[in-house]
């Protein structure tokens, strides 16, 4: 019977210590950078002219950086960028984010494509803690900007871009109250970093590992697992041992009818030969080919594009 215990005791201590090792890997890393505070780096450009005061909004914008405590920019697109695929419209609000506040920090980026381009894509980027806060609202805020935006065959106005970028304001600052717990199962993924966002202990983290609740409901569903692995080995082995009691193995012989008529211990020795092998050149042999970069995946970001 020891045998199939020992069995049952290091299946469910394996599968406990690899159940740990993806506990504690999940915490190592916290990559987030918040915000620093430095509200005046938050702003907007218009790209199309027709802005008279643009002055004016970028107060109204360093205003709400203030209240929400992250960067915010809002880039209304002119006819120079009327050429922008829906993809490098998505890359451009990323990389100009990451460009001005740096990667993973808290903020959130608005590209307004009033550039003339049908249909127009409108795109929210968001970073840090804005993903979290945004990304289940991005919809109902682009609803929201159609109101006050033209259609993409119709003329865009200046009261247009003005109103939008009010309206946006709004927007993020009645969805930005709505704050995730701060131990939430709710985390963000995104493929093109592979990095996870999610709140820790009242912090937002970002992270290349799922958050540790997870890992610990993984690591409980893992055992349970083993313990029914370990006990359907442990009755399969069971039920092919026979438990009968043991005899005594010299009642199979009697002694006189035992004899040793000889005694030897043989050696078998083995012998191993070198030979050194002689190459037809005398250069070194070594491993040459291309080398290769590492490419930077970059800050992760959430949000989306709305076509008008």
């Amino acid at each position: 019977m020891k045998k199939p215990v020992l069995i049952i005791v290091n299946m469910i201590l394996v599968i406990a210590v690899i159940g740990i090792f993806i506990v504690q890997s999940s915490a190592k890393t916290d990559i987030a950078k918040g915000f620093d505070g430095n509200y005046l780096n938050s702003g907007f450009l218009d790209n199309t002219g027709l802005v008279k005061n643009p002055d004016e909004l970028t107060t109204l914008v360093q205003q709400t950086a203030q209240k929400l405590e992250m960067n915010i920019f809002i880039y209304s697109a002119g006819k120079n960028d009327i050429n922008r695929t829906d993809y490098e419209i998505e890359r451009f609000a990323d990389d100009f984010y990451d460009e001005i506040y740096g990667e993973d920090t808290d903020g959130v980026f608005y590209y307004m494509d009033v550039s003339g381009r049908s249909p127009a894509c409108d795109r929210i980027s968001t970073s840090g803690k804005a993903v979290l806060l945004y990304q289940n609202c991005i919809e109902n805020i682009f609803t929201r900007l159609d109101n006050y935006l033209p259609a993409s065959t119709e003329p865009v106005k200046a009261e247009h871009i003005e109103n939008a970028v009010k309206e946006f304001l709004s927007a993020i600052t009645t969805y930005g109250k709505t704050a995730p717990g701060s131990n939430s199962m709710t985390y963000y993924y995104d493929e093109s970093s592979g990095k996870y966002m999610f709140m820790k202990n009242g912090e937002f983290v970002v992270s290349r590992n799922k958050p540790l609740i997870y890992n610990v409901i993984l690591m409980i569903v893992f055992l349970a697992v083993g313990a029914v692995v370990a006990l359907i080995t442990y009755f399969v082995i069971a039920s092919n041992y026979k438990f009968k009691k043991s005899q005594n193995p010299v009642i199979y012989a009697r002694n006189e009818n035992t004899v040793f008529r000889r005694k030897s211990d043989d050696f078998i020795r083995t012998y191993t030969t070198k030979h050194k092998i002689e190459t037809s050149s005398g250069s070194s042999s070594g491993r040459s080919g291309s080398g290769s970069s590492s490419h930077s995946s970059g800050g992760g970001h959430g949000g989306g594009s709305h076509h008008r």
